[in-house]
């Protein structure tokens, strides 16, 4: 139901809000933007329900419009955790080897290595409201009318939380270490000498992220290189090969011309053992035009 996933999604706005409310900026006048629009469209969801269940098709293309849009958001902020908890990391790595300047990054709490992170969620951010705002207008065409009373005896269940990488905690994850050992074990095989490709595919809220991280950070050590990156539904393939390649390398690449990436990163890898986890894919389109040409064994 729309509403479980909605009711999810505003608790972790909600959280996002309080955690981050010193660092968000402007972008967190869109985060609260969201949250209330998402409380307000809250509303009209029992009546919309209703209408679904008596076959109402438009009632249910609308809600899953909804449930799309509220995945979406799900998807955003935990891209966000992701990049910054990333970015921390870096910064903490190389502040070992480099004093003066990174060092004091540290000290000042990490704060400007959210910045390329904020830059995008609030991209995202005013993407989404353009589809709130179309939801929003549409339940007039709809015929969707707010606040109707619940039908007596029905229940809402809350869905499964996904974590981010900010909060996860494996000794409190419960469920997932079968499918982690399992992953682990595929990636171990070293009787495997060529190339090998994993997917973790399910909806949204199955905690496929979570998993993912879980396994990264059991196996990188294995691996000569290792980099974990979020993709999203709108990527730049350029800009995706510049940032893996950044992070392998410790370095920018001086090209953008996207084979001349391909070629580079093909080079570097060809005769490593190395792990990529690509977080966040939503179309096949990425690994056959770029990727599978860039990690040809």
């Amino acid at each position: 139901m729309a509403e479980t996933v909605v009711n999810f999604v505003l608790g972790k706005l909600g959280d996002m809000i309080v955690k981050e409310a010193q660092s968000l900026g402007q972008v967190g006048d869109k985060v609260k933007w969201v949250e209330t629009e998402l409380t307000r469209i809250k509303c009209y969801l029992t009546d919309a329900d209703s209408k679904r269940r008596k076959g109402d098709a438009r009632a249910e293309n609308w809600l899953n419009e909804l449930r799309d849009v509220a995945y979406r958001i799900e998807d955003a902020t935990d891209t966000f955790y992701v990049e910054i908890e990333d970015n921390r990391q870096g910064v903490e790595g190389s502040s070992h080897k480099h004093r003066g300047f990174l060092a004091k990054l540290k000290r000042f709490g990490h704060k400007t290595t959210k910045l390329p992170a904020l830059c995008k969620l609030g991209t995202e951010l005013d993407d989404i409201k353009k589809v709130l705002e179309g939801i929003s207008k549409s339940k007039v065409d709809y015929d969707i009318d707010p606040l109707q009373e619940r039908g007596k005896g029905e229940t809402v269940l809350m869905p499964l939380r996904r974590a981010t990488y900010q909060d996860v905690d494996e000794t409190e994850i419960v469920g997932f270490d079968a499918d982690k050992n399992n992953v682990c074990k595929l990636l171990r095989d070293t009787e495997t000498p060529r190339r090998a490709v994993l997917t973790i595919v399910g909806p949204g809220g199955l905690g496929k992220t979570t998993l993912a991280h879980m396994v990264y950070k059991s196996v990188q050590a294995d691996f000569s290189f290792h980099i974990m990156l979020p993709v999203s539904q709108q990527y730049n393939p350029i800009n995706l090969l510049r940032k893996m390649l950044t992070k392998l390398k410790g370095s920018e690449p001086s090209t953008q011309e996207i084979g001349d990436l391909i070629s580079e990163l093909k080079d570097l890898l060809s005769s490593e053992r190395y792990l990529i986890i690509l977080d966040d894919v939503w179309v096949i389109d990425l690994w056959n035009q770029y990727l599978k040409h860039a990690l040809r064994a």
